[in-house]
């Protein structure tokens, strides 16, 4: 009974077991579910039954010390090793990984918030709204960018500042700015202040208020300087409402100026438009799936201009089962993935 017992525990775990890590196969890349649950069926199906074998094997050496069977087992168990290895060695890469970059492939770049809230205006000058506003709702997800800064933004974009979740005393200065009644917001935001001086969402509000709505500037520079000698606030921060002030103090006319439409795939990327590239590009593969160029500059543009560099291991997986490359474009892609890697790694 114990014999029986004991088989079906060791079948139930190496089941679990195998099946989990047949996930980590290079060649399992979720573009074909069906090939993916086969080739993972069969990889764990004749695991399931070389454990079998092995645990009979070690069963009869434990009780009759039967070294026969004790050869049989290492004979069982040797395969085991060979059908497991490339998936041990890659669940092993993605431990390495993960130490020196744990659950953040993004690419680490200390003036990110600057970059991004330039290429937010970028977008609204060329007249490409609803990029921006996608772009926005992405940096909303990160956390990176202050609610008042958000507030700012999707004003001028049209969007309601009201679907920004906000603390509660900020939602009441809020609504309370809206009803003209400035002093009662002034007096919670600079009671927020008192309590908290890096609070930034409370002084950027203040800020706006000073210049907007009590059209003083001064005031508002001096809420500035304050929140400047605060340590650990993000310098985007500083310079969005730097940039901020100047404009509610002097409101000018909106103008839309739109500006040509890069031609080239390298024009997009350098002016960063990394998502109309990637639509340009998986519809070239689409349509050809032979170019090799085209995978390779889609592989490039998540690892090295977007810091993915998990979906560019993707694409070069699939690269290397297409059977329409040759072996060299296949190492030429593995060497520039390596690449892509090394540059995170150096700028991290």
């Amino acid at each position: 009974m114990q014999f029986f017992l004991a088989n079906i525990v060791v079948l139930a775990l190496a089941a679990g077991a195998s099946w989990w890590l047949s996930g980590y196969d290079t060649k399992v890349t979720g573009e074909n579910e069906r090939e993916d649950l086969i080739r993972r069926t069969i990889r764990c199906g004749v695991t399931l039954f070389l454990v079998e074998l092995a645990f009979w094997s070690l069963w009869r050496y434990w009780r009759y010390d039967d070294r026969a069977s004790g050869m049989a087992y290492l004979m069982f168990v040797l395969p085991l090793a060979l059908i497991w290895c490339g998936c041990l060695s890659e669940l092993v890469s993605h431990g390495f990984h993960w130490l020196i970059d744990p659950e953040d492939h993004r690419e680490f770049d200390p003036h990110k918030n600057r970059r991004d809230l330039d290429m937010i205006a970028s977008l609204v000058k060329n007249g490409r709204k609803e990029e921006a506003i996608q772009l926005c709702q992405m940096l909303k997800e990160s956390g990176n960018v202050s609610v008042q800064t958000w507030e700012t933004i999707l004003e001028h974009l049209g969007v309601k500042p009201d679907s920004v979740k906000t603390p509660k005393p900020l939602t009441e200065a809020y609504h309370l700015r809206a009803q003209g009644k400035l002093d009662q917001v002034e007096s919670i935001l600079n009671s927020l202040l008192a309590e908290n001086p890096a609070n930034v969402d409370a002084a950027l509000l203040l800020t706006r208020l000073y210049a907007e709505d009590m059209r003083r500037s001064d005031k508002a520079y001096e809420v500035l300087r304050s929140l400047e000698k605060q340590p650990h606030i993000p310098s985007a921060h500083i310079e969005f409402a730097r940039r901020s002030i100047d404009e509610w103090s002097h409101p000018k006319a909106k103008q839309v100026v739109v500006e040509a439409q890069p031609e080239s795939l390298d024009e997009l990327l350098a002016k960063g438009y990394f998502g109309t590239a990637i639509e340009i590009l998986e519809r070239k593969i689409e349509e050809q799936p032979a170019d090799f160029d085209s995978w390779l500059k889609l592989a490039e543009t998540h690892g090295q201009h977007c810091g993915n560099i998990n979906r560019a291991e993707k694409i070069i997986r699939q690269i290397e089962i297409n059977s329409a490359f040759s072996p060299e474009q296949i190492q030429l892609a593995r060497t520039k993935l390596a690449e892509w890697r090394e540059a995170r790694l150096h700028r991290g």
